[in-house]
């Protein structure tokens, strides 16, 4: 008899802590093993399309206020009344608020998406719940995106409970795409960037780096949600060559049309979107930042984050073929191949679960 898994998280909306869950869920993948269900505070998307129809989806449309008593009440609801094995959250507060209401019995494992020591989004107040309240207590389970980030964890707080690593996974329809062919023009470069705008993610550098290379046929494309006001001022004001596209419901679709993606992070967990492009066979151009470089290893060019005069160098050098980035393309393909398919994520999830029921 399968087991009966409940994941929670805080919304449907389009990030890579969303994706990864909606995608695991989708026909063909956790589902096959375990029963199902879904929950989510409020906000959906077009993820909510990818899951497999058995998966049982509940959104307790949550209103914000003291409407939070009514979450807390329904989300244990739905783990007694479903007799639920495993309760798998993922984010904050998501995983707190759900902590609080899981009967001690049930196995609970939370999934962290960052470098926690770097995380600063999270309001202070639900921060201090988080480190004083659930992770240092002895039945927390966290599962960690990568080695990296595991340390940093304890590192940062004195942990208690169990810590597994599991890297992320990149949906099949990347590996899937039609193999990457380069014959760009000698003289023209097309460059994207994903993630939301949001300050870590660092676009700012980004259009500080393309003032030098005004005078070159390089071109870069930003997709993310947020607000692009800003960074459209500065764009047209030095008549930049960069677009904000705002968000892409499926860069599968889109990301064979750029030669090198690039990202300039502060600080990341275990990224999507850099494995998605890998699979996609786009070569890598990321900030030289210790959890980037952890997971990616040698299959990318790096770049400082301190001088963009420098960056668009090597954004320059790439543009006549003075660094080889198709063979790096064709490397770091095959590293995504062994590291980052679905299969093997959802084997070794189903090995953490095991783990947990014992």
């Amino acid at each position: 008899m399968k087991k009966k898994v409940l994941h929670v998280i805080n919304s449907l909306t389009i990030g890579g802590a969303e994706t990864l869950l909606a995608n695991s869920l989708s026909p063909g993948g956790l589902n096959e093993h375990t029963e199902n269900y879904l929950l989510y505070f409020n906000h959906t998307s077009i993820l909510e399309h990818l899951i497999d129809k058995n998966v049982k989806i509940i959104c307790l449309n949550y209103k914000g206020g003291f409407d939070i008593l009514r979450i807390l009440r329904e989300t244990r609801e739905v783990i007694v009344e479903n007799k639920i094995d495993i309760v798998h959250t993922h984010l904050t507060p998501a995983g707190v608020y759900t902590h609080l209401v899981c009967p001690a019995d049930v196995a609970h494992a939370h999934t962290i998406h960052s470098t926690y020591s770097m995380e600063k989004e999270t309001r202070w107040f639900m921060r201090f719940i988080d480190r004083h309240l659930f992770l240092k207590r002895k039945n927390c389970n966290i599962i960690s995106l990568s080695d990296y980030t595991k340390a940093d964890l304890l590192n940062t707080i004195k942990f208690r409970g169990q810590i597994f690593v599991l890297n992320n996974f990149v949906a099949d329809r990347y590996f899937n795409l039609p193999a990457r062919e380069f014959h760009r023009p000698l003289n023209k470069l097309n460059l994207v960037a994903v993630g939301a705008l949001k300050e870590l993610k660092n676009f700012e550098y980004l259009l500080q780096v393309f003032e030098n290379l005004t005078n070159e046929e390089i071109y870069l494309d930003i997709y993310g949600e947020g607000n692009k006001a800003a960074y459209e001022a500065i764009i047209k004001n030095k008549n930049l060559r960069v677009r904000m596209m705002g968000r892409a419901d499926d860069m599968a679709r889109v990301i064979q049309n750029y030669d090198l993606f690039i990202m300039p992070s502060k600080f990341e967990g275990f990224p999507l979107s850099v494995f998605e492009a890998m699979a996609a066979g786009v070569p890598l151009m990321l900030s030289d930042i210790t959890p980037l470089k952890s997971i990616v290893k040698e299959h990318a060019l790096y770049f400082q984050l301190n001088d963009a005069v420098k960056t668009a160098e090597q954004i320059t050098a790439v543009l006549y073929n003075k660094i080889d980035i198709a063979q790096l393309a064709v490397q770091a393909k095959i590293y995504a191949e062994r590291t980052v398919r679905r299969d093997i994520y959802i084997n070794n999830l189903l090995d953490i679960y095991n783990q947990l029921l014992l």
